[in-house]
C-alpha cells in the first residue's frame, strides 16, 4: 500500500515519500491542529516551519518544514484526519491542493470499507455463534463436535449440526447443509435448524417423520430451501443395549466406527430437503455396540475440487484409523487435520461415543 501511494504522489508531482503520511481516525490520538481541523472542517496549510509553528506551537518541529491537515469525510461526516508533512519549505498550488482533495476523498472511502466489512464480520461470527449449538451434557455418552468454514473472513456458512437430549438416555443428532457458505445460507439454515430442533422438543416421532414435518414447512413458509439433512436417534433398550434410527435427505452418510477399529457407512437415502412437497421418507435402524463411535458430517469433509467424493471419503477413513482416540474431540480434529486452506466448502462434523461398559 505504501508503495503504491508513494508512486501516485510522485506521479502528480508531490515529491512526499508516503511514509510522511499520517491518518487519525475517530478514538486515536489527538491534538490541537486535529482538533480545530475537524471542529471547523476545512483543510490547513502551512508552506514553512514557522507558519506552522506559529499556529500551532506544539507542532514545532525542525524536521517538519511544510504540512497540509485535510478532514476525511465520509457519509456520516468527519471519520478522521489525514496528516502530510515535509522536511522543506513549500508552496501549494491549486493542482496540488486538488490532489490532496482527492487523496483525503479515496482514504475516506477506503476507511469507511474498512469500518463496514468489519461489521460485516462482527455480525457474521455472531450469528455463526449463535446458530451453532452449544453439545448437551448427557449421561453416559460423549459428544464432540467440530465447524470450520469456506469463508475465512466472514466465518458463516450453510452447515449445521444439533444434538438434542430426551428421556430416557435418548439423543438426536442433526447434521445438516444448505446450498451456499454465506450469510445468507446462514440465514436459511438457521430457519430450518430452528424449525426441526423444535418438532424434536414438541413430540417423539421416528426421524422421517421429523424430515416430512421440516420439509412441509419448508415448502409451506416462502421459498423453499434446499438442504440436505441427517436426523438419527440412539435409543438404549434393556433386552438389547443400544438402537440407531435414522433417515436421510440426500446427505453424506453417517459412518459408524465398531469398537474393533472396523467402520460402515450408514446407507439408505431420500431426496433432498426443498425439492419436491411430501416427498417419500424413511427411518433406518440397526444396533449400535457398546463403546461405538457414530460420525455425521457434511460433504465439504469428503469432497475435493481434485476428486471425487468417493476417493474423499476412502481418505478419510485412513485418517480416522491412525487418529488419536482418547478424546472423542481429538479424533474429529485429526480427521480434518490434513485438509489445506484451499477447501472451497463448510465442514460439520458431530459425533457420539456410547461407553463400553454396557
Amino acid at each position: 500500500m505504501a508503495d503504491v501511494m508513494d508512486a501516485v504522489l510522485q506521479l502528480r508531482g508531490l515529491a512526499l515519500d508516503a511514509s510522511r503520511l499520517g491518518v487519525v481516525v475517530g478514538g486515536s490520538r489527538s491534538d490541537p491542529l486535529t482538533e480545530q481541523t475537524i471542529r471547523e472542517r476545512r483543510t490547513f496549510y502551512f508552506t514553512d516551519g514557522a507558519e506552522l509553528a506559529a499556529a500551532f506551537p506544539s507542532e514545532a518541529n525542525p524536521d517538519l518544514q511544510a504540512a497540509a491537515c485535510v478532514p476525511l469525510v465520509g457519509t456520516t461526516g468527519i471519520i478522521g484526519v489525514l496528516r502530510l508533512r515535509w522536511d522543506a519549505p513549500r508552496t501549494f498550488y491549486v493542482a496540488e491542493r486538488a490532489v490532496i482533495a482527492t487523496l483525503a476523498t479515496y482514504i475516506a472511502q477506503a476507511l469507511e470499507r474498512a469500518h463496514r466489512l468489519d461489521a460485516r464480520i462482527g455480525v457474521a461470527n455472531t450469528l455463526q455463534e449463535a446458530i451453532l449449538s452449544r453439545l448437551p451434557a448427557v449421561e453416559r455418552y460423549e459428544l464432540a463436535a467440530h465447524y470450520l468454514p469456506a469463508d475465512r473472513q466472514e466465518k458463516v456458512g450453510g452447515d449445521w449440526y444439533d444434538a438434542v437430549a430426551g428421556r430416557n438416555g435418548q439423543l438426536t443428532m442433526v447434521i445438516g447443509d444448505v446450498v451456499g457458505h454465506d450469510i445468507a445460507a446462514a440465514a436459511r439454515m438457521g430457519q430450518l435448524r430452528s424449525m426441526l430442533r423444535a418438532y424434536i422438543v414438541d413430540r417423539r416421532e421416528p426421524p422421517s417423520a421429523l424430515l416430512r414435518r421440516l420439509d412441509a414447512a419448508n415448502h409451506s413458509l416462502g421459498e423453499p430451501t434446499i438442504a440436505t439433512a441427517v436426523v438419527a436417534v440412539i435409543e438404549t433398550r434393556a433386552s438389547d443395549g443400544y438402537r440407531l434410527r435414522w433417515s436421510n435427505a440426500g446427505h453424506p452418510p453417517p459412518l459408524v466406527i465398531h469398537p474393533d477399529g472396523t467402520m460402515q457407512s450408514l446407507t439408505g437415502n431420500d431426496l433432498l430437503l426443498g425439492v419436491r412437497r411430501f416427498a417419500p421418507r424413511h427411518t433406518w435402524t440397526m444396533p449400535l455396540a457398546s463403546g461405538s463411535t457414530v460420525l455425521f458430517h457434511t460433504d465439504g469433509l469428503v469432497e475435493r475440487s481434485s476428486g471425487a467424493a468417493g476417493d474423499g471419503t476412502a481418505h478419510l477413513h485412513r485418517r480416522l484409523r491412525t487418529a488419536r482416540r482418547t478424546r472423542l474431540q481429538d479424533l474429529i480434529e485429526d480427521a480434518v487435520a490434513d485438509i489445506g486452506a484451499d477447501r472451497t466448502d463448510d465442514i460439520a462434523m458431530l459425533a457420539v461415543r456410547l461407553p463400553a461398559d454396557r
